[in-house]
């Protein structure tokens, strides 16, 4: 058969909407002879039958056998995507500068792939060349925005949304996430000139109700906010909407409707099937680690010589939602002190190192490596010369007997609160999903989670001889003074003022990255004490374990 006219023909099958034919055809040219064409056009076949791994094959050969044609790579990039491989785009040379149109094509599919792969620094500097080479193009702008946002990079991506807005003033996109970011940096008259602009505009305030309902809420209005809230597309982002429906309502005595629009936000989380399995082996696996972890198991341990690692840093633990946030914005304000928020330091340097339940196994060598990798990503964060560094990472709680191993003595300041009100404010809020946050995705699974971290941790205690301080978060925000000058005396550090006047710091250290980016800017207050007994009827399922907990930590009501 002539190659052209069984080309042809695949095509009009393919076209046409006849696969099998189409595919038929394909497979019998590529039997007789090699043709690039038709390796790409079978792949484009498994593609459109559901199989883009396949796809992905013939692809590949395609653009491998003519390198020049940009068609070719364009598809292998989306069906790689498609497939869940856009971490392999990335790994592909760059494509010539974007100046032709089918260079800038290579240019977006591979920037669309740094965002599939959930890469925000390859995908900014992706979004940034392609906003050189079309400046007048607002949804670049609006994509290398939403990249600097995934890198807390929040000056840069109003930047970037103002340059978006200069070119389409009424872009509602660009209008509703710079009100978000102005929202998530605690910059609420921004946020208020927005939303009066683009009113003064013409743009009507159903455009931008959810940002409204924000703006409202903020001003004290929860009826007015719910009442702009229904208004707000909920399927733009679920999880989001329910998590304001679900503040409206616990501001208004509506513990029900919070609760249940609690419900509603986690259900929404991308994955949260996927999230909820695997959080359950993360339990399994802390659950095991606390029953192994035995005075015998202990007394293995060979902590490395604190002396030949210079100034240790001290650590703040806690459980989740426990005031840890709130306890590093006052350490903040003391100039001795140098805070790191919330930096996986301890994970990256161990998380080639095996399970912890093997800790007593491992040589002094890899001790030595690990704390050598942590201590270099310590350097690279700043000037620590002189200020004791506090390590704040709630989740290093289970990372305890680690923790021992490679800085014995070092202080470890742990942060308490009551089981039921730090499970409920966990279930309640909205986290990012990873191995621990995906744990308050169900109530039931929160109450579990904070059973198997507390267990990891009361036994470490018990069996390590770790230097603890415990701050309870009820005498932290009734009374701060003498909580904090107690622990700056374990700290090892003299008395200053300037720790009192958090709202001061909270100003000055630049947006906060955890969940507590809305409350930290506000006075101390003791209202969220005891909030869990206004979700007593809610939180039944789950008393049984929690309440055992309460009374092991002091708690008496």
């Amino acid at each position: 058969m002539n190659p052209s006219r069984e080309l042809a023909q695949a095509v009009e099958a393919f076209q046409g909407g006849d696969l099998d034919r189409a595919r038929s055809l394909a497979e019998q040219g590529l039997a007789e002879a090699a043709s690039p064409p038709l390796e790409h056009l079978l792949g484009l076949i498994h593609c459109r039958k559901g199989d883009p791994s396949k796809g992905v094959e013939h692809l590949r050969s395609a653009a491998e056998a003519e390198p020049g044609n940009a068609a070719f790579k364009l598809m292998l990039i989306r069906a790689l995507v498609d497939s869940g491989r856009a971490g392999e785009v990335l790994a592909m040379p760059e494509p010539p500068p974007p100046s032709t149109p089918a260079d800038l094509a290579l240019w977006y599919a591979r920037a669309e792939a740094a965002d599939s792969a959930g890469e925000p620094e390859a995908a900014a500097l992706v979004w940034s060349q392609l906003c050189d080479a079309r400046p007048g193009d607002p949804r670049a702008w609006i994509n290398l925005a939403r990249s600097l946002l995934s890198l807390a990079r929040y000056d840069e991506a109003e930047a970037a949304y103002r340059r978006a807005l200069e070119i389409a003033p009424a872009d509602v996109d660009a209008l509703h996430e710079l009100g978000l970011t102005y929202n998530r940096t605690n910059r609420n008259d921004e946020l208020a000139a927005l939303l009066d602009q683009a009113l003064a505009a013409g743009l009507p305030k159903d455009r931008l109700a959810y940002l409204w309902a924000l703006r409202l809420f903020r001003d004290g209005n929860a009826d007015a906010a719910l009442e702009q809230l229904l208004k707000a597309p909920r399927e733009q982002d679920p999880a989001r909407w329910h998590r304001l429906r679900a503040k409206i309502a616990d501001s208004t005595g509506d513990e029900a409707a919070a609760f249940e629009a609690a419900k509603e936000m986690n259900r929404a989380v991308p994955g949260f099937a996927r999230w909820r399995a695997r959080s359950h082996e993360h339990r399994a696996q802390l659950r095991e680690l606390a029953a192994t972890i035995t005075p015998e198991w202990a007394g293995r341990i060979r902590p490395l010589d604190p002396a030949e690692s210079g100034a240790a840093p001290a650590f703040l633990v806690g459980f989740p939602r426990s005031g840890t946030t709130l306890l590093d914005t006052f350490l903040m304000g003391d100039p001795a002190t140098m805070v790191l928020e919330e930096v996986p330091l301890l994970n990256q340097a161990s998380k080639t190192a095996g399970p912890l339940i093997g800790l007593p196994d491992w040589p002094n060598s890899k001790l030595e490596e690990i704390r050598s990798r942590y201590l270099q990503d310590l350097a690279h964060l700043g000037d620590c010369e002189g200020k004791l560094v506090v390590d704040k990472f709630p989740i290093n709680l289970q990372s305890a007997p680690l923790i021992h191993a490679l800085f014995a003595g070092s202080p470890v300041i742990f942060a308490q609160r009551h089981p039921c009100d730090a499970v409920l404010s966990g279930f309640m809020q909205n986290f990012v999903p990873n191995l621990g946050m995906a744990n308050f995705l169900d109530l039931e699974d929160s109450a579990d989670f904070y059973d198997c971290l507390m267990s990891v941790w009361t036994a470490s205690r018990a069996c390590l001889g770790l230097n603890v301080r415990t701050v309870i978060y009820e005498e932290l925000v009734t009374d701060p003074e003498p909580v904090l000058r107690g622990l700056l005396e374990f700290l090892g550090l003299a008395w200053d003022e300037r720790v009192l006047d958090h709202r001061r710091t909270a100003e000055e250290r630049g947006p906060v990255v955890t969940a507590s980016f809305s409350q930290i800017p506000q006075p101390v207050t003791a209202s969220a004490v005891g909030r869990w007994k206004r979700y007593e009827k809610q939180l039944e399922p789950v008393l049984p374990v929690l309440l055992p907990w309460a009374e092991r930590l002091g708690y008496r009501d």
